[in-house]
């Protein structure tokens, strides 16, 4: 398309050019520069006097947008910008000297360079300038196409239709419900509506008929005119018969319940369309191609794919054109999770896209504190009779000092917004929780060592013995703070957040007290080392730089996917000279470090799909044998993994020679010896879960080679749940209400009185089952693997008798519901 040549009369672009600009963060600039154009031919037919004062924006202020794409932001700059400046900006950036001397002559290139520079970073991105272009532009409703595939509306700008060229005289929007509908009328009259079916529309729409109840006066009909009264057609209305009424009754019920029956089709076609998006998998050729295609490069296109190829790509990214995302977005969510892997323990650093102020956060809990100082989120105090209203950032401050802790939600919807993932930058250098290093590791009271802060904590509670009782009325519970949080969480249902008022503060003075004496005996037990702990000589840094120091942006990311196809006349038409070399150069930095395009979206992809197929089944497929593979966890993926690569092992029945694979254990044991695995003897189940333990370690070192996060297909319409999902939640002992299946467990037995001795000799703690791991961790500072032969065989004991215990007890307390919805029994079908 030939920007400079394209005349006044032109329309902006055809029904399949205009996207939906609230789906794409990032948006072409040579549209903008298209419609630029257009309005600049506009302008020069018309006369310098009337457009003299034109600038955009109208205000003194400069625009801030976000990502989202919701409302702008102004901020006060003294510095004002127009249109011309920033093609000018755009153009300059691009170096393209040929659109510039055709375009401006020399006193205003000369005098939008130096503004330029003197503006800097605060001269507004072109690509926003457009967004604000198209969301003030007067759209028409026909224009919006109703199809019932999930694509984007398409919206036809109609300045010139309606004979509004200056934006000063823009159509006001016509109000279009019941009590406004006249009022609608009167208003497309005086704007000079030409479209004849518009307007017979909003006369059909304008009378509404109201049902007559007979022996009720109508209030309304005393008010009017004496003239009206006496119409026919009133006297006519005022005669209307019972039979009538029933009619008119009648049929207003029968289009309540066909407007019902429609809005239920709907519901199921947007649900299948979900379920048929969800099973689309984009390749890194597609994705390249959706980045073309959407910036309408088509002699790119021309040169990478031919007219069968293209057309199956249009189809495709069609289906998916909810679910595509920007490059940029797809690399930011590959980058935070590669470098999450290898940095441990530091502080996020992220950009807010509002303000441009960088925020170190180990959490959530900073970024929703920020988000509130811009969007002047407040919310009244939960506590009753207490009518005050703050901001989140001083609610605990307020909560500290008055009441109970409360957690304020709303920041969170609005995280998109101000801290998106390409918002995320680096890593801190500094991490954080080091105080460790400087204590040893070794008690002085009984010689233990404890590798973990905060279990030298409960291990220096323990010596002390202190104990607090739960802060719930009827409970008798005594522990640590922790082990009573845990406790709350398991045995009562609540979590902290929940508790009234004057248990949370109870639970705040058990925290405190506990705290303070840990600090005042803590050195009595780990004492401080002479010396600080010496660090191993850093050598020589790798050449290649880390995700961590470098940021990859689309541009780098296409040029990367054609770099390594070695398609060198496509580059040559994309980039120029030294933009190749640049990016070459950083590309060799970063080596393998360098994400494909596929990958990034894989990353993205499962994300994205696991926020709303929860409890969905994830199918994989491998990259050796392709065959798919349902996986419930990573054991079935570690255990097909197994199949290729871990050999096979001698059984562990003595006299037995028989060779077996390792997922295959438990099945032989079954066939050939009859025995399952709760009837092993100490030495043999020892012996399976060493063999077991050491297979998953060795395929998990391999699982890159066989399921990489592109072999993700989609989530199983059927999801997981069983017969637990048909229990009924409430206890019959005692009413209260167990969502969680396996809070049910540990709730039955605390009825029961169900608990048993711990497995480590010398230790009297009784727990219960589900809580053996957190207690070996905490107290003991072990985990299951560390068990020897006799503690395990012991804990495999309990574990058996504690699931038998349930199988009989279970239906006492929480039987099976009675009556079951068919939506929530079609989830498992």
């Amino acid at each position: 398309m030939d920007l400079l040549s394209s005349s006044p009369n032109d329309s902006f672009g055809d029904d399949d050019s205009i996207h939906d600009y609230s789906f794409a963060p990032l948006q072409d600039p040579e549209l903008l520069l298209a419609a630029y154009t257009r309005a600049f031919n506009i302008r020069m037919m018309k006369s310098e006097e009337e457009n003299a004062d034109e600038s955009w924006p109208v205000e003194r202020r400069e625009l801030v947008y976000d990502d989202s794409h919701s409302k702008p932001q102004l901020a006060q700059k003294k510095d004002r910008v127009t249109p011309d400046q920033a093609i000018f900006n755009y153009l300059y950036q691009q170096r393209r000297n040929d659109l510039l001397e055709t375009m401006f002559d020399e006193e205003t290139c000369m005098e939008y360079t130096t503004e330029v520079e003197q503006m800097g970073a605060a001269m507004p991105q072109i690509q926003r300038m457009y967004a604000y272009y198209c969301r003030n532009k007067p759209v028409k409703k026909e224009a919006v196409e109703k199809s019932s595939d999930s694509r984007r509306g398409v919206v036809e700008l109609d300045n010139e239709e309606s004979g509004n060229d200056d934006p000063k005289r823009r159509p006001q929007s016509t109000p279009t419900e019941n009590g406004a509908l006249e009022h609608a009328v009167k208003d497309s009259q005086q704007q000079q509506v030409t479209n004849p079916r518009r307007s017979a529309r909003l006369r059909a729409r304008s009378v509404v008929k109201k049902p007559v109840v007979v022996g009720v006066e109508d209030e309304e009909s005393s008010n009017e005119d004496p003239k009206q009264q006496s119409t026919p057609r009133n006297k006519r209305k005022q005669q209307r018969t019972p039979r009538e009424d029933a009619r008119t009754i009648t049929r207003i019920n029968k289009s309540k319940e066909a407007q019902e029956a429609n809005d239920r089709t709907d519901v199921r076609r947007k649900k299948k369309r979900v379920k048929d998006s969800r099973k689309v998998q984009l390749s890194s050729d597609q994705a390249v191609f959706y980045y073309f295609h959407e910036r309408k490069r088509s002699d790119v296109l021309d040169a990478l794919f031919n007219e069968n190829t293209r057309q199956e790509h249009v189809n495709k990214v069609k289906e998916v054109v909810c679910e595509m995302p920007s490059i940029m977005r797809m690399y930011a969510h590959w980058r935070r999770i590669e470098l999450k892997k290898t940095i441990k323990d530091a502080m996020e650093i992220w950009k807010c896209q509002a303000c441009k102020k960088q925020q170190k956060t180990s959490g959530q809990k900073d970024l929703l504190e920020h988000i509130g100082t811009h969007e002047r989120i407040s919310s009244p105090c939960v506590v009753e009779h207490c009518g005050r209203r703050m901001k989140p950032r001083y609610m605990r401050e307020h909560l500290k000092r008055f009441h109970a802790r409360h957690y304020d939600e709303k920041a969170r919807t609005q995280r998109n917004k101000y801290f998106p993932p390409e918002a995320f930058l680096r890593f801190d250098d500094k991490k954080f929780g080091n105080t460790q290093n400087l204590e040893d590791p070794k008690c002085r009271e009984c010689g233990k060592v404890v590798r973990v802060r905060t279990t030298r904590r409960y291990h220096v509670a323990q010596h002390l013995k202190l104990s607090y009782k739960c802060m719930i009325d009827d409970c008798e519970f005594r522990s640590n703070p922790m082990a009573i949080n845990r406790h709350i969480s398991q045995y009562h249902s609540k979590k902290v957040g929940q508790l009234t008022a004057g248990e949370f503060l109870d639970f705040k003075l058990i925290k405190d007290d506990f705290n303070k004496t840990i600090g005042e005996e803590f050195h009595k037990f780990f004492t401080c080392r002479n010396n600080k702990p010496v660090r191993k000589r850093v050598e020589a840094k790798d050449k290649r730089a880390s995700p961590n120091d470098m940021n990859v942006t689309p541009q780098l990311a296409i040029f990367y996917y054609l770099y390594e196809r070695k398609r060198r006349d496509v580059l040559e038409a994309i980039f120029d000279e030294e933009t190749w070399k640049e990016f070459a150069s950083k590309v060799e930095k970063m080596g393998i470090d360098m994400p494909s395009i596929l990958r990034t979206y894989a990353y993205w992809r499962r994300i994205e799909l696991k926020k709303t197929s929860k409890g969905g089944i994830e199918i994989w497929k491998c990259h050796l044998c392709k065959k798919e593979t349902k996986a419930f966890g990573p054991r079935n993926l570690l255990n097909h993994i197994g199949t290729h690569e871990v050999a096979k092992c001698p059984c562990v029945v003595e006299d037995c020679n028989t060779l077996v694979r390792p997922d295959l254990f438990r099945s032989h044991l079954k066939k050939v010896h009859a025995l399952h695995v709760d009837h092993l003897g100490k030495k043999e189940y020892h012996k399976l879960r060493l063999i077991e333990r050491s297979c998953s370690d060795e395929a998990r070192t391999k699982r890159n080679k066989y399921f990489p996060p592109e072999a993700f297909l989609r989530f199983d319409d059927k999801k997981i749940g069983g017969k637990t999902q048909f229990e009924d939640p409430k206890c019959r002992e005692c009413g209260q209400m167990v969502r969680v299946n396996t809070t049910r467990r540990a709730h039955v037995a605390q009825h029961l009185n169900l608990l048993y001795k711990c497995v480590v000799d010398g230790c009297e703690f009784r727990i219960n089952p589900r809580t053996v791991i957190a207690h070996l961790s905490t107290r003991h500072s072990k985990k299951v693997a560390q068990l020897t032969a006799e503690e395990l065989f012991e804990l495999k004991r309990i574990r058996a008798d504690f699931r038998k215990v349930m199988e009989r007890e279970l239906n006492k307390f929480f039987p099976y519901k009675e009556e079951i919805s068919e939506d929530h029994f079609g989830d498992f079908l």
